[in-house]
C-alpha cells in the first residue's frame, strides 16, 4: 500500500502527474487518434495523469479508456502524445496509472536527489548527469569517490532517510528563481516563463519536472552498487526502495544457494572457492599431461606405410589438441601416409594430416562430410564438425 500524502497545489498550470505524484487514475480529453503504423497509434490528449518521459524520467505506462499506453512524450505544442496499441475514441477518456513503475521511478529520482545534495555537501561532488533505466540508475559526478567515501556517502544517504525530511514541489517566478540557492546548472539561454522547484526540506531545492516521493522515509533504503571512470570523473550506480530490496532478496537466495553447493557457509565462501579453482587449475595440468601422453602412444602405435595408404583413428574424449599430439606421434614413428583423425560423440572435431597437395583438396571435402567448418594450410586441415560419425578413410581418397 502506497503511503498517504498531502496533495500539493500549484500556482500555475501543470500536469496531473506533476500535482500529485500518487493519482493511480484521471481524465483525458482525446483531441485526435492517428494510425502511425506497425499495430500503433498516436494519442493527442489536453493533460495527462501519465508521465511524459523528460527530465532523465523514463515515460510512465498504463491504459487509457482501457487501451494500453507503451509510451508518453511531450508534443511540441504543449500537449500531451500518448502511444497505443489500439485506436481510441475522441472525447473525454479515463486514464489509469501503472503505480508499480510510476512509485518505481518516484524512488528512484527522489534517490537521485538525496544523492546529489549529500555528494555535493560532503564530498564537493557536482552531479553532471543522471541515468535512470529499467533495471540500474547512474549518477556521473565531477571527481572520483573512494572506497572509504562511497561507505559513507552510503552511509549518510541512509541517515537522512531515516530523518524522514518532506519533499515538495512548487512553482516560482525567474525572479524568485533567482533569489533562492538552487542545486542547478542553470537554466537554457533565454528561458521566459515560470519555474518548477522540488524540494528536500532543509537540504536542497532543485530544478525538476519529475515525479517525487512526499517524505525521504519512502525511500526505504539506497544502496550504492559501484563506481567505473568516465570522462575524468565517475559513474555512480545505485538501487533505492523496491530495487534495494529485490538486490538484498537475490543475494539471500544465491548465499543460500552457494552455502549447499559449497557445503559452507558464507564466511567461507570465498576461500572454498579459491580452493576448488586452483584445484580445477591443477586437475587441468594433470589432464593436459595425461591427455598429451595419450597421444604420443596413440601416434606411436599407427602402423607406418606407403604414402598412399590412409588411416582414420577416432576417440571420443580428444579435442584438437590431442589430434595434434597424435599426428605429430604417427609421423615421429615413420607413418608416412595420411591421416583423418576425429573426436567426440555426435559432433566434435577433425584433422587431416598429410601431404599439402593432397590436404588442399581433400581437407574441404572432409569439412563437407561431417558438416563441419574448418581452414589450415600446409600439411594440416582442422575445424569443428556436427557429424563426426560420417568420418572415414576413404575421405582421404586423392
Amino acid at each position: 500500500m502506497l503511503p498517504l500524502r498531502i496533495k500539493q497545489e500549484s500556482t500555475v498550470s501543470l500536469q496531473p502527474c506533476q500535482e500529485d505524484a500518487y493519482a493511480e487514475r484521471g481524465w483525458a480529453v482525446v483531441e485526435s487518434c492517428t494510425a502511425v503504423g506497425e499495430g500503433r497509434f498516436a494519442v493527442i490528449v489536453d493533460r495527462s495523469v501519465l508521465y511524459p518521459e523528460g527530465g532523465g524520467q523514463p515515460a510512465d505506462r498504463g491504459t487509457i479508456s482501457g487501451v494500453a499506453v507503451l509510451d508518453v512524450q511531450k508534443d511540441p505544442n504543449g500537449r500531451v502524445r500518448l502511444t497505443t496499441d489500439a485506436p481510441v475514441v475522441c472525447g473525454r477518456a479515463p486514464v489509469q496509472v501503472d503505480m508499480d513503475r510510476r512509485f518505481d521511478h518516484m524512488q528512484q529520482h527522489s534517490a537521485q536527489h538525496l544523492i546529489t545534495a549529500v555528494a555535493q555537501d560532503y564530498f564537493s561532488r557536482s552531479t553532471l548527469s543522471f541515468h535512470l533505466g529499467a533495471r540500474n540508475c547512474s549518477i556521473d559526478l565531477d571527481g572520483p569517490l573512494s572506497g572509504p567515501e562511497l561507505r559513507d556517502l552510503e552511509d549518510r544517504v541512509n541517515a537522512e532517510i531515516r530523518g524522514n525530511r518532506s519533499v515538495t514541489h512548487r512553482v516560482v517566478s525567474l525572479e524568485e528563481y533567482a533569489a533562492l540557492d538552487v542545486r542547478s546548472r542553470g537554466l537554457p539561454a533565454g528561458y521566459v516563463g515560470d519555474v518548477r522547484l522540488v524540494e528536500i526540506a532543509g537540504l536542497d531545492i532543485n530544478t525538476c519536472g519529475g515525479t517525487h516521493v512526499a517524505r525521504l522515509g519512502e525511500l526505504q533504503l539506497v544502496h550504492l552498487t559501484g563506481t567505473e571512470k568516465v570522462r575524468g570523473g565517475v559513474r555512480l550506480s545505485y538501487l533505492a526502495g523496491g530495487r534495494a530490496l529485490e538486490r538484498l532478496r537475490d543475494g539471500t537466495h544465491r548465499r543460500g544457494t552457494l552455502n549447499r553447493l559449497l557445503k559452507c557457509g558464507p564466511s567461507e565462501h570465498l576461500a572454498t572457492i579459491k580452493r576448488l579453482l586452483d584445484e580445477a587449475k591443477a586437475s587441468g595440468r594433470e589432464r593436459r599431461q595425461l591427455l598429451s601422453e595419450l597421444g604420443q602412444a596413440l601416434g606411436a602405435a599407427i602402423p607406418g606405410a606407403t604414402p598412399t595408404r590412409a588411416m582414420h583413428l577416432h576417440r571420443p574424449e580428444a579435442d584438437l589438441n590431442l589430434l595434434k599430439s597424435v599426428a605429430d606421434a604417427a609421423r615421429s614413428a615413420g607413418h608416412t601416409g595420411p591421416l583423418l583423425l576425429t573426436g567426440g560423440d555426435s559432433s566434435g572435431v577433425f584433422l587431416v594430416d598429410g601431404p599439402a597437395e593432397l590436404v588442399v583438396r581433400v581437407g574441404p571435402r572432409v569439412a563437407e562430410a561431417v558438416r563441419g567448418r574448418g581452414g589450415g594450410r600446409g600439411t594440416r586441415f582442422q575445424g569443428k564438425a556436427e557429424a563426426v560419425g560420417a568420418a572415414h578413410v576413404g575421405l582421404l581418397t586423392p
